[in-house]
């Protein structure tokens, strides 16, 4: 048995050590505006040379308290005079329980409980009912069915072309408008009625998508349509909501404190705020300034003076990182701002990192749970991304894009003749998209949509159906 022997030797690496400074600069980023309050509030508490800026007083709180003191002494007055038979006005007038006091006693319904008490009201039969409970619980936190339509069907020993059939007849005709569709544009479409603005804005969402981002005056020599009814129809689309299933899932009120405001100026440029992140705003309180300390006093001041100057340094490095994050935003995603989902681009957060010159993972905190309120409403921040697929002119198309043309394809094949996945994959490279056949399957998958096969196979089955009732 051969001997152990140790020896030393010298390695060169290079580590990066966190100290207690940087591990709290990334903190800061990555909180969110009400957790960035909850931790000043820590601080204030226990460094002494943290304060915080009071607010203006108001001008006349004498004057304000002077006459609700009055006002009570009034009050008062009167009870003494006349005695207070409250409680028997109150039972003269009402009986043992008010409605109105008792509606407002009752728990605030969540949107999951409303649509589950619509379908209850729904005339149908007990497995449909079942089923279309199932369907409701299935959809996402954006409000979409995304579920695989044929394992739901086999889970309820009924076919997928049932599943789909409750979805448009009754899923969709739920409130809000916009539930349960398969991707965003249904979702827009479902929340378009039979007015005049409505209907130019669903032609435009049909036919001219890819050119939304043209003027006005583009947009009408285009389809023909006048410039104001254009404009008419942008304005409608702007109050779509793309994601309805907010509170979905019933889950716990959240305050939202934006990060970060997107405004659309007269000049039709895209202005971006930071706004005070905190609604207090915290400063180093001189009072102690030039006091001479000693022993373990002078030490315990000295990191309070350290943790006090990084803090600001921090806060002010993380509304530098939101401001440049949020220009470049508003730089790339412009027609998402100014049109909501359709307009999306593809972009990573990687290449947003690229070009504020900061790592991937910085990028990462400054947008991770995080809002911003912009022209088409109050949006979190992950949603200015969206992955794409590489052109063949060396661009990119947006992930969103290809699954509508997936969409369009199969929605308008011959019923006797689906198209395989495969073939969609050609069509597609043809039209100048790099995607494989895999690529196809998967967002097919993903909207719902069966196999070239079993959309035959349901074709013959309907048909014989259809023979047998004759």
């Amino acid at each position: 048995m051969a001997a152990m022997q140790t020896s030393i030797q010298q390695k060169l690496s290079q580590q990066l050590a966190l100290t207690p400074q940087l591990t709290q600069s990334l903190r800061l980023l990555a909180m969110n505006n009400l957790e960035l309050d909850s931790y000043l509030d820590q601080l204030l508490e226990s460094n002494p040379l943290l304060e915080m800026e009071q607010p203006e007083s108001d001008d006349h709180p004498q004057e304000t308290d002077t006459t609700q003191t009055q006002s009570d002494q009034a009050s008062e007055d009167a009870w003494r005079e006349t005695g207070d038979d409250r409680w028997e006005s109150m039972y003269r007038q009402s009986g043992p329980l008010d409605d109105g006091r008792e509606m407002q006693w009752q728990r605030e319904q969540t949107l999951g409980e409303s649509l589950h008490e619509q379908i209850d009201q729904q005339p149908m039969a007990g497995s449909e009912h079942a089923l279309a409970h199932a369907i409701i619980n299935s959809l996402d936190d954006d409000g979409y069915f995304r579920d695989d339509a044929v394992i739901l069907a086999e889970q309820f020993t009924t076919t997928p072309e049932q599943v789909h059939h409750l979805l448009e007849h009754v899923i969709h005709r739920l409130d809000p408008a916009g539930i349960g569709a398969r991707d965003p544009l249904e979702c827009l479409l479902l929340q378009l009625g039979n007015e005049d603005a409505d209907i130019w804005a669903q032609r435009l969402l049909l036919q001219y998508a890819d050119h939304l981002t043209e003027s006005d005056a583009v947009l009408a020599e285009m389809t023909g349509m006048e410039i104001a009814q254009i404009g008419a129809a942008r304005a409608r689309m702007q109050r779509l909501d793309p994601f309805p299933g907010h509170g979905l899932h019933g889950h716990s009120t959240i305050y939202i404190k934006p990060e970060l405001i997107f405004r659309l100026t007269s000049d039709h440029n895209i202005e971006v705020e930071v706004p005070n992140g905190s609604s207090r705003i915290v400063t180093i309180n001189d009072q102690w300034q030039g006091h001479q300390w000693k022993g373990k006093e002078k030490a315990f001041m000295d990191a309070a003076s350290t943790e006090a100057k990084w803090l600001l340094y921090a806060l002010e490095q993380r509304k530098e990182s939101l401001l440049k994050v949020g220009t470049v935003l508003a730089r790339r995603q412009r027609a998402f701002l100014e049109h909501g989902m359709l307009g999306i681009k593809p972009l990573t957060l990687q290449n947003v990192a690229d070009e504020v010159e900061l790592h991937e993972s910085t990028v990462s905190r400054v947008t991770s749970g995080k809002y911003a309120q912009t022209p088409i409403g109050l949006i979190e921040m992950r949603r200015f991304f969206c992955a794409g697929l590489p052109t063949r002119g060396g661009g990119s198309v947006s992930v969103y894009r290809v699954l509508q043309r997936i969409r369009a394809l199969i929605e308008s094949e011959p019923p006797r003749f689906p198209i395989a996945d495969q073939a969609i994959a050609d069509r597609l490279q043809a039209e100048g998209i790099e995607i494989a056949r895999r690529t196809i399957a998967k967002y097919r998958e993903q909207l719902g949509l069966l196999t070239s096969s079993q959309r035959k196979k349901a074709h013959t089955s309907l048909k014989n159906q259809a023979r047998s009732i004759k």
